[in-house]
């Protein structure tokens, strides 16, 4: 049974003299995002009110108004100095990440390596932490729909400026005590550290004994060798293959009723050596798609001019067509996003990938719109140039979408512009072309073609006149 998380007390935070920015850090700034993003009740803009409040929470927390923070899982609270001699009580209220949701987080934090847990050794959540919250798709900093603000004022704003100003000193709190976010939504540093300790630790092991099993088992001659062997050797007579090695004979015991059990010696095949008959079905139709590809492609090449530049380009994009990058989950996505929801097939890769069956899904999805450069936008960890973000932006003003009364307003994290209010972002792939991803049941799908100009793959997710 999982300990419950307890709380943390952070003293109030202080600008440095001179200061403006309410925070520095990556957590710090979301937080303040999120604050200064309107909720889907305001629509497009915010209202005058809302500004002016959040212009005096800015200075009420300049001025040290805010007191002492404490952080309760799902909650944060302190005193707010006002007009009025006795401070107000105000708190926001957020809710905690589920069991799922921490599982997926705490999966990616142990990819992403021992740099991570040095990170919070040191009880920092830096960029490791950062990038790998964003491949899990996991929001530590809640969306602005999320925060429940209470406060003891009479100011009927949500939120008021006491309560806004209690979520700017706690931005401010992250830059220097960023484990808060995880007592927030329902974890600690201590549960988080030990949790991918132990992951990493398995994963180590369980690496070591694939390495086991690997080494017992007996060495051969690769199949190209092989063959390459057997053509050198045709000119001086007939081509021999190399002698297959003889069964692994292990001994297992004869079951004889009413006799001694006496050990036998048994060929046997070790574990992965046999083959199924519908695998290897799959796995000859699938050769056979791409080699006649190859072969219509080769067709409408006879024309081309004979050149060194020319043969490997040809080479090149022979090599494109049969898919042969060597990356096996790449052969594993292509193979899914072929099958186009055949159930045996599908289950077949699921339980040779050891990915879960919805991150094969995304990723076969992602593979029919745009093939390996769009898994590179899968992720959404790609950064586009500067210019290009600013062009993206550009072209985005001229951008209309059905119901709304002006252009979308996109903010970027990482790799992704998320268009605030809308369950739509682009994300930039390693092609240089954005690609549209959609929100469907709480997960990113790819949701369109992708296209170098924003605006043309933002129509494309859309569906905009």
């Amino acid at each position: 049974m999982r300990r419950r998380t307890g709380t943390l007390a952070l003293p109030a935070p202080q600008l440095a003299r001179g200061q403006r920015e309410m925070a520095s850090s990556w957590w710090g700034e979301e937080w303040i995002d999120s604050l200064q993003t309107p909720s889907s009740s305001f629509g497009y803009g915010f209202s005058a009110g809302h500004d002016s409040r959040l212009a005096r929470a800015r200075t009420y927390a300049r001025k040290g108004a805010v007191g002492e923070i404490t952080v309760r899982p799902g909650s944060v609270a302190a005193r707010v100095k006002g007009s009025r001699r006795t401070p107000y009580r105000c708190e926001i209220h957020v809710p905690e990440l589920s069991e799922a949701q921490w599982d997926k987080l705490f999966e990616e934090w142990t990819a992403a390596g021992r740099e991570l847990l040095l990170e919070l050794a040191q009880g920092r959540l830096g960029v490791h932490a950062v990038d790998a919250a964003v491949r899990a798709e996991t929001d530590l900093v809640p969306p602005p729909d999320a925060f429940v603000y209470h406060c003891s004022c009479p100011d009927w704003g949500d939120p008021c400026k006491h309560a806004a100003a209690l979520s700017y000193a706690f931005a401010r709190a992250l830059d220097t005590r960023a484990e808060a976010l995880l007592v927030l939504r329902g974890r600690d540093l201590v549960e988080a550290a030990t949790e991918i300790s132990v992951r990493h630790r398995a994963r180590e092991q369980s690496a070591a004994d694939e390495e086991a099993v690997r080494a017992a088992r007996p060495s051969g001659v690769p199949a190209g060798e092989a063959f390459a062997r057997a053509r050198a050797r045709a000119a001086d007579g007939p081509a021999v293959l190399p002698v297959l090695p003889a069964p692994l004979l292990v001994p297992v015991p004869a079951p004889v009723v009413g006799q001694e059990r006496a050990a036998a010696m048994t060929p046997v095949l070790l574990v992965g050596e046999s083959v199924a008959p519908e695998a290897l079905h799959l796995l000859a139709v699938d050769a056979a798609r791409r080699a006649s590809a190859v072969y219509v492609w080769a067709v409408d090449q006879r024309d081309v001019t004979d050149t060194t530049a020319a043969a490997g380009a040809a080479q090149t994009q022979a090599a494109d067509l049969l898919m042969l990058d060597g990356d096996p989950w790449h052969d594993t996505v292509r193979r899914a996003a072929a099958a186009d929801g055949d159930l045996p097939v599908v289950s077949r890769l699921l339980n040779s990938s050891g990915r879960a069956r919805t991150q094969l899904a995304r990723a076969s999805v992602a593979w029919r719109y745009g093939g390996p450069a769009a898994l590179s936008a899968l992720d959404g960890t790609l950064v586009p140039p500067p210019e290009t973000e600013a062009a993206a932006r550009e072209r985005l003003l001229q951008v209309r979408i059905p119901g709304r009364s002006g252009p979308p307003r996109p903010r970027r994290t990482r790799g992704r512009l998320q268009l605030v209010g809308e369950d739509v972002e682009l994300r930039w792939g390693s092609d240089g072309c954005w690609y549209p991803y959609q929100k469907e049941r709480g997960q990113w799908w790819a949701a369109g073609p992708p296209a170098t100009d924003a605006d043309e793959a933002l129509y494309g997710a859309l569906g905009a006149q």
